[in-house]
C-alpha cells in the first residue's frame, strides 16, 4: 500500500508486456535513463554470426558525456526466468559481437534520426558540431551496457541472473493505481543516471570554468559514520569488488593507501584502485572501487545477489572499518 496525502495507493501489476507494461517505460525513459537521452522504441533484430537472433525492446542513447548508448529489454517477471529472460540476454550478447549486426543496428537508429528534423537538430546541438551519423557510427562502436526494466526483482531474478557471465544492470519499475480510479497511477523506480541537484548547480557557479557540471560534494567520514551499498550489478560478485559513489569516495582512505575491514571471516586489508596511472597514491579522490583481499569474503557469502545491500562503518577514519551485510 502507497499513501499520498491520506489517498490510498495499491501495487498494481501489469498482465500484458507490450501493450502495458512498454508504454509505460517509454513514456518515463527520461525520468529512467535522463533528459539527455533518447529512447528509441525501434524493433530491430541482433544476430549472430551463427544465424542466432533475439530483439531488443528499445535503443536508448545518451547525449551527455560519457556518451553511452544501452540495450533494453523490458520484462515481467511473471515469465519464466531462465527459459526467457536469461536466454533472450545471452542472445543479446552472441548478436553484439557481430559487426554486421551493430551496422544494421547504426542504419535502423539513424534512419529514424534522419526521418525527425527535431530529433536531429536536438543531437546536432548536444553533441556540437559532429554531423549525426558520425556521431552515431562512434558512439555504437563501444559496446553498450544492457538494461533489463522489470516490475518484480524478486529472488527468482536474482539467481537466476547472479552467474550471467556479462554485466547486466536492474530497473525495478513498481506501478501503483488510485483506490478507486485506477487511471491514477504512481511508479517507483531508481534512475539510472545521476541527478543534478540545485545544490551542485550552486556550487557549480563558485567553481572556475571548465570544472565538472555535476561533480558531486565530496563527504568524509568520521568514527560512527556508515555507507550502506547496494549491489547492483553482477560484476560485484565476479570481480569481489565493491563500487564507490563519487560523493562519498572520502569516505575510505587516499588512493591506493591500506586500510582494514573487519569482517564476519576475520580481519581483510584492501585499498581504493582503479584510477589513472598518473594518479597519486593517497589522493583522496582517487579510485572508484576496492577488490583487494575480497574473493574469500565474497565466497562465504553465496546470498550476496543484485538488490543485497552493505553496510560500512566507519570505526577509525582511513583506517578501520566494520563491513556487515544488512
Amino acid at each position: 500500500m502507497l499513501i499520498i496525502d491520506v489517498v490510498k495507493y495499491r501495487l498494481w501489476t501489469p498482465k500484458d508486456e507490450e501493450n502495458e507494461f512498454h508504454p509505460m517505460i517509454r513514456e518515463h525513459s527520461k525520468e529512467i535513463f535522463g533528459e539527455d537521452s533518447i529512447y528509441f522504441d525501434v524493433k530491430h533484430k541482433l544476430i549472430s554470426k551463427s544465424g542466432i537472433g533475439s530483439i531488443p525492446d528499445a535503443y536508448v542513447i545518451k547525449l551527455s558525456k560519457p556518451y553511452e548508448w544501452y540495450i533494453i529489454e523490458n520484462e515481467l517477471a511473471t515469465h519464466p526466468i531462465y527459459d526467457h529472460i536469461v536466454k533472450q540476454l545471452t542472445k543479446f550478447m552472441k548478436g553484439l559481437r557481430n559487426p554486421k549486426s551493430r551496422q544494421n543496428i547504426l542504419e535502423a537508429l539513424d534512419e529514424t534520426i534522419r526521418g525527425d528534423k527535431v530529433l536531429k537538430a536536438r543531437i546536432e546541438k548536444m553533441v556540437g558540431s559532429q554531423e549525426t551519423y558520425r556521431f552515431m557510427s562512434k558512439l555504437l562502436s563501444r559496446f553498450p551496457k544492457i538494461v533489463v526494466v522489470i516490475d518484480e526483482l524478486n529472488k527468482e531474478v536474482k539467481e537466476a541472473c547472479q552467474n550471467f557471465k556479462h554485466d547486466v544492470q536492474f530497473v525495478e519499475f513498481k506501478t501503483f493505481v488510485r483506490e478507486n480510479a485506477e487511471n491514477v497511477r504512481a511508479h517507483l523506480f531508481e534512475p539510472i543516471y545521476t541527478v543534478v541537484t540545485k545544490e551542485s548547480k550552486a556550487i557549480q557557479k563558485q567553481l572556475p570554468v571548465g570544472t565538472e557540471a555535476t561533480k558531486p560534494r565530496r563527504i568524509g567520514a568520521k568514527t560512527g559514520d556508515t555507507l550502506e551499498l547496494e549491489i547492483k550489478t553482477q560484476s560485484y560478485r565476479k570481480y569481489a569488488l565493491f563500487y564507490i559513489p563519487k560523493n562519498r569516495r572520502r569516505f575510505f582512505a587516499g588512493y591506493k593507501t591500506n586500510f582494514v575491514l573487519e569482517t564476519d571471516i576475520g580481519m581483510i586489508k584492501t585499498r581504493v584502485t582503479g584510477d589513472r596511472r598518473d594518479t597519486p597514491i593517497g589522493d583522496p579522490d582517487g579510485g572508484h572501487f576496492f577488490t583487494a583481499g575480497l574473493r574469500k569474503w565474497y565466497d562465504e557469502h553465496p546470498e550476496l545477489t543484485i538488490g543485497t545491500k552493505i553496510r560500512f562503518e566507519c570505526i577509525e577514519p582511513h583506517k578501520k572499518y566494520r563491513l556487515t551485510v544488512i
